[in-house]
C-alpha cells in the first residue's frame, strides 16, 4: 500500500520558511567553511600521533586543558535544505505474510500525518515480518533484493529512505536509512538509533503494531530529540578520552585525538545554523512585530472556555519574549551574509533564542487565529476540529485489546456524538456542545491511562503535558482542564517506556552476515 502526504503550511505566500532564507548560504560557502574549521587527514593524523608520543602519564591533564568539552548549544541541529520540515514524503507499507489488518494499514497510513519529517527523508517505508532470521537484519537485506532493489545497493541502502518495522519471530525492532539520512538522522552506532528502536518496543508489546511503528518513526525523525541525544554521547566520548588518555597508552590517545577532531566538526553546524536563523530572524520577527497589536487584540477578543488562564498565560510569556528580545534583535541586525563566521558563531546562542522566539509568536499567531475561526462559526474551522477529535478517538479504541470493554463502548460513544455534531456545526449550542464533548474525552483517556499504561514507573516518568500555544501541534482545547490528546498520551508512554528499558539493552546490531554496509541496526526485546 503506498500513499502521499502533504501538508499545506500557514500563509505560504507570506511566510519564509529557513530554506527559502539560505539562498546565500551556497554549497560552495558550506564547502570552504568545511576546509577553515576541519585539518586534513594527514594533520590530524600527525597531530594524534605526536600526542601519543608524549606518553600517557599526564597527558589526561594535557587533552582537558586542550580540548573544550562539549557544550549543548554546539549541537544544536542546522537549519538546512536537509532538516527543513517539508511535510512530503512517500509512505509504503510492506505487509508480506499479512500479519497487518486493513484497518492497520489505513490508520498506520493516516498516523504519517502528524509526523514532522526533514526533507532529507523523501520515502518512509514500514515492513512487519511475521517469521525473521535470528539476526532480523539479514531478513530485510533479503526482502529488499528480492522484491525491492531499488531501495537497496551493493553496500547501501538508497539515498533518501527510511525503514522502520519489526520482525515477530524472533522479536527485534529495526530502523535502517539511506546514507543521507543516517547522517541527517544520525542512525549509524549512537543513542539516537537506540532510542529510535527502544520507541517501537512498547506498542508492539501491547499487540498494537501500528503505535509501535509510529513511535519509531516519530523518533528516529525528530530532530529536536537529536541534539540532546548527540550531545549525550559526545560527553561520554569526551569523558572516554580523559580516562584513556591518562591510562590507557599511545593507542587510545591516538584514538582520542581523531575524535576530537570529529567534535571540532560540529561547530560547522552551529556556524550554518546561526547563518539559517539570522536569515529567519531578519524576514519574519519585522513581519511579526508589524502584526502584535493586532494579534494581541485577537488573543484579548477570545471568549471561549479554551481561552482560560493556562493559554492566556503562554500568549502573555511568549509576547513578553518577543518584546524583550528586540535591542538584541536591533543589534543582531548588523550581521550580514558577508561577515565572517566567527560573528555567527559569536552570536549563535544569541540568534538562535530570538529565532525561537519568533517562530514560536509565528505559531502562536497561528492558533489564536484558529480558536478565534472556531469560537465565529468558520464551518471549515468547525468541522476541522471535529475531524481531529473524533481521529483521536479512533486510534484510543485501536488501543485496546477488549472491542466488548466498557471503556471501549464509551469510546464509541464519543466518536458518534462527534460524528453527530458535524451535522450542526452552526447551531448556537455548538462550541458548548464541544467543550463538553472534549471534557467527556479527557475523563475517558485518564481511565485509559490507568487501564492501559501500567507499566512504566510514573515517579521517575516525564511529565505529561498537552502541546502549548506556541506549538506547531496546539488545537482549541489542549491544555484546556489538563486536556491532553491520545496521541500525545500514546507518544509520552512510548518515550518513558523506552527511557526506562535503555538501560537494560546492549546496543543497536548492525551487522549483516553478507558484509553489507547499510546504515541503522536492530534490537530484540
Amino acid at each position: 500500500m503506498s500513499s502521499q502526504k502533504k501538508k499545506p503550511t500557514k500563509d505560504d505566500a507570506q511566510k519564509t520558511t529557513p530554506a527559502d532564507e539560505q539562498q546565500a548560504l551556497t554549497e560552495r560557502e558550506l564547502e570552504q567553511v568545511n576546509k577553515q574549521s576541519k585539518p586534513g587527514w594527514g594533520k590530524m593524523v600527525g597531530i594524534s600521533i605526536a600526542s601519543a608520543a608524549l606518553g600517557g602519564g599526564a597527558l589526561a591533564t594535557g587533552v582537558g586543558m586542550a580540548v573544550d568539552a562539549p557544550q549543548r548549544a554546539d549541537y544544536e541541529i542546522s537549519d538546512t535544505a536537509a532538516t527543513e520540515i517539508t511535510n512530503s514524503f512517500s509512505t509504503e507499507i510492506h505487509n508480506p505474510q499479512g500479519v497487518l489488518s486493513a484497518e492497520d494499514e489505513a490508520r498506520m497510513a493516516r498516523d504519517v500525518e502528524r509526523l514532522e519529517v526533514p526533507a532529507v527523508v523523501e520515502q518512509l517505508h514500514y515492513i512487519v515480518f511475521e517469521e525473521n532470521d535470528d539476526n532480523v537484519n539479514d531478513t530485510v537485506e533479503e526482502y529488499l533484493r528480492d522484491n525491492r532493489p531499488d531501495l537497496i545497493g551493493d553496500d547501501y541502502f538508497t539515498d533518501g529512505v527510511l525503514i522502520v518495522g519489526v520482525g515477530l519471530d524472533p522479536r527485534q525492532a529495526f530502523v535502517f536509512a539511506g546514507n543521507d539520512v543516517a547522517e541527517t538522522l544520525d542512525l549509524r552506532d549512537s543513542s539516537h538509533l537506540d532510542k529510535s528502536l527502544d520507541a517501537v518496543k512498547p506498542g508492539v508489546k501491547d499487540n498494537n503494531i501500528p503505535a509501535g511503528l509510529f513511535a519509531g518513526a516519530n523518533e528516529a525523525t525528530d530532530i529536536s530529540t537529536l541534539a540532546q541525544d548527540r550531545f549525550d554521547d559526545a560527553n561520554s566520548d569526551y569523558g572516554g578520552m580523559l580516562v584513556g588518555s591518562g591510562v590507557g597508552g599511545a593507542g587510545v590517545v591516538f584514538a582520542g585525538g581523531m575524535s576530537v577532531g570529529a567534535y571540532r566538526r560540529y561547530k560547522t553546524k552551529r556556524i550554518a545554523q546561526a547563518r539559517a536563523e539570522m536569515a529567519l530572524v531578519g524576514k519574519e520577527y519585522a513581519e511579526l512585530a508589524s502584526r502584535l497589536d493586532e494579534i494581541d487584540i485577537r488573543a484579548h477578543s477570545l471568549t471561549s472556555p479554551f481561552a482560560d488562564n493556562t493559554m492566556r498565560s503562554q500568549w502573555e510569556s511568549v509576547r513578553r519574549r518577543f518584546f524583550d528580545i528586540h535591542n538584541q534583535v536591533d543589534a543582531l541586525g548588523n550581521l550580514t551574509s558577508q561577515d565572517p563566521d566567527k560573528k555567527f558563531l559569536d552570536n549563535a546562542d544569541k540568534i538562535h533564542e530570538a529565532a525561537l522566539t519568533t517562530r514560536e509568536v509565528s505559531y502562536a499567531e497561528d492558533n489564536i487565529d484558529k480558536l478565534y475561526r472556531l469560537e465565529h462559526g468558520d464551518e471549515t474551522a468547525r468541522r476541522t476540529e471535529l475531524h481531529e477529535l473524533r481521529e483521536d478517538v479512533v486510534e484510543a479504541q485501536v488501543a485496546l485489546d477488549d472491542s466488548e470493554s466498557g471503556l471501549y463502548r464509551e469510546l464509541q460513544t464519543l466518536r458518534d456524538r462527534a460524528d453527530s455534531m458535524m451535522n450542526s456545526t452552526q447551531e448556537p449550542d455548538f462550541l458548548d456542545q464541544y467543550v463538553v464533548l472534549l471534557s467527556d474525552y479527557r475523563l475517558a483517556l485518564e481511565q485509559l491511562r490507568k487501564q492501559e499504561f501500567t507499566d512504566i514507573d510514573e515517579d521517575k516518568s516525564t511529565d505529561l503535558t498537552a502541546p502549548a500555544l506556541t506549538s506547531p501541534n496546539w488545537r482549541p482545547g489542549y491544555g484546556y482542564n489538563d486536556f491532553v490528546p491520545f496521541w500525545a498520551l500514546s507518544s509520552w508512554h512510548s518515550s518513558n517506556v523506552a527511557a526506562q528499558s535503555a538501560s537494560s539493552g546492549g546496543g543497536a546490531n548492525t551487522g549483516f552476515s553478507s558484509g553489507f554496509s547499510g546504515a541503522g541496526g536492530s534490537s530484540g526485546f
